[in-house]
């Protein structure tokens, strides 16, 4: 029969190329020889004459990128690499793989055995997804200064607030409740330098809130 490699894999091959211009191209394949012939591959020709695999030598690409280029890819079935097989069956969990070839001079790569994974146009390598630009690190706000006890009380709104409720790990509301004042006195409790823990936030309390890693992570003290 006269076989053909599937176009999507044509593609494949080309954007490798161009890619990696100085690859070697040593261990690169397609049809399969007379050991594939005689058992089941994706390197002997389909009913249509399409070869749906091909190998990529592993000498001067990044193995890697290619991996993760056909995991993503539609048209894609499996690739063995290193002992290694990813399956999209699996999805594409790395597994041992403990065939007649370790596959360490070169990547195998299969795709399905439909037409529609054979002409697919879909490029390899393009649809590896880009690293999102790092995020600009924006300013810490600064540290609200002690508004005095009056202003930390239950049901005290503001800024002072918020940094009790920080250094406590409890709800950030902005409002002080209750709950805070009783963990403000287990806080108190633990320190007799603050003592007596009767949950007024003095300056003390309020200083040794803020020296809590939670508030130096969040402002700049």
């Amino acid at each position: 029969m006269k076989w053909h490699l599937a176009p999507s894999l044509v593609q494949l091959f080309a954007e490798v190329d161009k890619k990696w211009p100085r690859r070697s191209l040593r261990s690169d394949g397609t049809v399969g020889d007379t050991s594939h012939a005689a058992r089941k591959s994706d390197h002997n020709p389909n009913g249509r004459g399409s070869v749906n695999a091909i190998d990529i030598t592993r000498l001067g690409v990044d193995p890697e990128v290619i991996i993760a280029a056909v995991k993503k890819h539609p048209s894609a079935s499996y690739v063995i690499f290193d002992r290694h097989i990813y399956s999209a069956t699996d999805g594409w969990v790395k597994k041992p793989y403990a065939g007649a070839s370790p596959h360490t001079e070169h990547l195998h790569v299969s795709i399905k055995q439909s037409v529609k994974a054979e002409q697919s146009g879909v490029k390899w390598l393009t649809t590896v997804a880009k690293k999102a630009p790092a995020k600009k690190a924006t300013a810490k706000p600064k540290l609200p200064a002690y508004p005095g006890a009056g202003k930390l009380k239950v049901g005290s709104k503001g800024p002072a607030v918020k940094v009790v409720q920080t250094a406590l790990g409890n709800p950030v509301t902005g409002t002080l409740t209750a709950a805070d004042v009783a963990d403000v006195k287990r806080f108190q409790r633990l320190r007799p330098r603050l003592w007596p823990a009767d949950g007024a936030i003095g300056p003390k309390t309020y200083a040794s809130l803020a020296g809590n890693a939670r508030v130096k992570a969040k402002y700049t003290v």
